[in-house]
């Protein structure tokens, strides 16, 4: 055995790391990209509405003095890069400047808020892959018609009711009529909110988990005829082994980096859902930030809903990667 022979694998494994750290390294270029795209687009918030945002928020009334200190808060003084230097500065230092209407740090109302978003938002994942993973992998196995015409029409209805129709229409019967759970409220001591997270996470998780079953179905189809797939038949692997390996692992890659665009989405939700059934998340705190125009709230709402969601996709992007190297080659 010469020695090229025994620093082979050591040289494969060396450039198997270089890849997936080059994929790493992408992916993390690309995240902190669209985070300052993020960043840009809640400030040009402000700066797009029509009108002086001061005036609005203040009337005819206030006082010079007032109206220059507000805007000095919110970066209206000065050229558009120093404004937004300003902005940046603060955002560094974790500074999203006070509410108008409450006169509490933004930051301190997203800290309330936030953690409610995040239960509700990780229960309802829980309940989306439960239902995916046995839909996906029956529908994925199995050649009957019947059942893949049943799960693509059921998934479609479901897929296509609005969370506010389907909120609504669970209240009735389980908070209502059988009061298993609460209609509204939230308690945010751990497991006591639980009660007031079920039926918001089942609202969310069942068309997610439809769209997620989707993917792994169709995935599940295209690994089965890779060809690693037929040399783990012809090895004769235990069924169990086989079935996780060969099959359920690298399909569920695409579902995993599914997940960092369906948080977006999810979080559109959530504001929808926080308010058919009281939550006090971060999306309540967003709507009501609106309809007060709160411009500081408004501002840093959608800059840290941003940057969940690219954190997430990064994650997501860079796990699914790991999973199934053909996602290193198509990133």
């Amino acid at each position: 055995m010469t020695t090229e022979t025994v620093n082979a694998p050591a040289e494969e494994l060396e450039q198997r790391k270089e890849r997936v750290a080059a994929a790493v390294a992408r992916r993390l270029l690309r995240a902190v990209l669209v985070a300052w795209g993020v960043s840009l687009v809640a400030f040009a918030l402000v700066r797009i509405v029509p009108g002086d945002p001061v005036a609005v928020l203040l009337g005819d009334l206030a006082s010079e003095e007032r109206i220059q200190r507000l805007r000095e808060e919110l970066h209206l003084t000065g050229s558009f890069v120093n404004q937004y230097l300003g902005y940046m500065s603060d955002l560094l230092k974790l500074d999203f400047g006070r509410s108008i209407m409450t006169t509490r740090p933004v930051l301190t109302g997203i800290g309330d808020t936030l953690p409610v978003t995040l239960w509700l938002t990780g229960f309802g994942m829980l309940v989306a892959v439960i239902i995916a993973l046995p839909l996906g992998v029956v529908g994925g196995l199995t050649r009957s018609n019947l059942y893949r015409l049943s799960f693509n029409l059921l998934s479609s209805a479901l897929i296509a009711t609005p969370v506010f129709v389907s909120g609504v229409l669970l209240l009735l019967p389980f908070a209502v009529w059988l009061r298993w759970v609460p209609v509204a409220g939230y308690e945010y001591a751990f497991p006591q909110n639980i009660k007031y997270l079920i039926l918001p996470a089942v609202v969310t998780g069942i068309p997610i988990g439809m769209i997620f079953g989707r993917v792994l179905q169709e995935s599940i189809r295209e690994t089965y005829t890779e060809e690693f797939v037929e040399t783990g038949l012809v090895w004769g692997i235990d069924k169990t082994a086989f079935m996780w390996r060969y099959l359920v692992r690298p399909s569920i890659a695409p579902v995993i980096g599914l997940m960092g665009y369906i948080v977006g989405a999810y979080l559109a939700a959530a504001v929808i859902v926080e308010t058919v059934f009281v939550l006090p998340g971060i999306g309540t705190y967003l709507v009501r930030g609106v309809l007060a125009r709160d411009y500081p709230v408004v501002q840093g709402t959608l800059f840290i809903f941003g940057f969940i969601v690219v954190a997430v996709h990064f994650l997501a992007d860079t796990l699914a990667a790991v999973i199934d190297p053909r996602a290193r080659v198509m990133s």
